[in-house]
């Protein structure tokens, strides 16, 4: 019995290899966890203990402690180069324009096509959870009708899932994460009626939590999660009957009751864009960033507007913990551009991007890894 126990103890060590010869795993992970991000590809392909060793929890926190985060916005836009790509834009032909998803490293500074995405539906949203990145709904390019389709990325390994299709099939909804789930709700159907359905994606169990209804449709309402971050508010947006028509108010879900709860004097869109910066909710309008006093009911100036942001065209995030802000959209003197708020200094810094991702952006997500 001893012998058997020896000579199992003996094959163990045997099996295991360092992930850098002559180093210790710790010592080694912490050199792993320095590699940039648009290395993770060619590093997870070295071997299988490099794969395994980047797919692990404990490989994010070395990151963390090595301060080599890099935070991604991603960005569904319009005017994407095909090249005749299926992955990019499915059966279109060589050099036509798409609709598509794009990635900025707010970090490095970088871009680059998320060319192993599948093809994308027109006017898909995004939404990210912890490291994953989901794209949901919009409409299929060849009917023009509303879709429930939802495919996943983990922005970590790189690779792309299906995940379980939305209750509803839906297009101009309110999309955001909060409290660990991605909530869709509003909206419009095939027919074109505005939604007041809603529903939540738990994407570790790759699975839809039906909410109760919302009080009112709710058709192009504008989604974000505020207070602490895990109760989800779906701002404005407007009835069937008021066809562009967009409210004043909103619902936010209460988690813990199942319901919903109203809340006045929102801003509403097109005109205003809404983000989510430690916990309170912004509005970029007009010339200034407005920020929600809930407590109070009211709205403060909280910075200037993006330089040169052209009314109505904007679409935010917040990165790298809510330290920034960036904003996508037209310029007023024509094209587009996106812009970084800093928000402890309340400088803008606008970064023009390559002419290839110069397109209208109409939804954007935000993962740190």
């Amino acid at each position: 019995m001893m012998r058997n126990q020896k000579s199992r103890a003996q094959e163990c060590k045997v099996d295991h290899i360092d992930l850098i010869p002559g180093m210790p795993d710790d010592v080694a992970v912490d050199c792993l966890a320095r590699v940039p991000h648009r290395s993770f590809g060619s590093m997870r392909g070295v071997c299988r203990g490099w794969r395994g060793a980047a797919a692990a929890p404990e490989f994010a926190l070395a990151r963390a402690d090595a301060g080599a985060n890099e935070d991604l916005v991603f960005l569904l836009q319009f005017g994407i180069p095909t090249d005749g790509n299926p992955a990019v834009g499915g059966d279109a032909p060589a050099s036509t324009q798409a609709y598509g998803l794009s990635v900025y490293n707010v970090t490095t500074g970088e871009w680059r096509r998320e060319r192993a995405a599948p093809p994308v539906p027109m006017f898909a949203q995004c939404a990210a959870v912890g490291s994953r990145l989901a794209v949901l709904g919009g409409w299929d390019t060849k009917t023009f009708e509303p879709v429930a389709d939802v495919h996943v990325l983990d922005a970590t390994t790189g690779v792309w899932r299906r995940g379980a299709p939305m209750r509803s099939a839906r297009s101009f909804f309110a999309c955001a994460e909060a409290g660990g789930k991605i909530y869709v709700a509003g909206g419009h159907d095939k027919l074109k009626n505005a939604l007041k359905t809603a529903e939540a994606y738990d994407a570790g169990a790759d699975a839809w939590d039906p909410l109760p209804d919302m009080s009112e449709e709710r058709d192009e309402c504008d989604g974000m999660a505020t207070v602490a971050g895990d109760r989800f508010l779906a701002v404005s947006g407007y009835r069937t009957g008021r066809q562009g028509g967009f409210e004043r108010d909103a619902e936010w879900f209460d988690p813990a009751a199942r319901v919903w709860r109203r809340l006045e004097r929102v801003r509403a869109p097109p005109s205003a864009a809404h983000v989510v910066v430690r916990g309170r909710v912004w509005c970029i309008e007009g010339t200034a960033m407005m920020e929600y006093r809930g407590e109070r009911r009211e709205w403060r100036e909280v910075g200037p507007s993006p330089p040169g942001l052209k009314a109505g065209t904007a679409r935010a995030v917040a990165v790298g913990g809510g330290e920034r802000v960036v904003v996508t959209g037209a310029i007023s003197s024509g094209g587009h551009a996106l812009w970084v708020f800093d928000v402890k200094t309340k400088i803008w810094t606008v970064v023009c991007p390559p002419p290839e991702f110069a397109g209208f952006v109409f939804s954007v997500g935000s993962v740190r890894v």
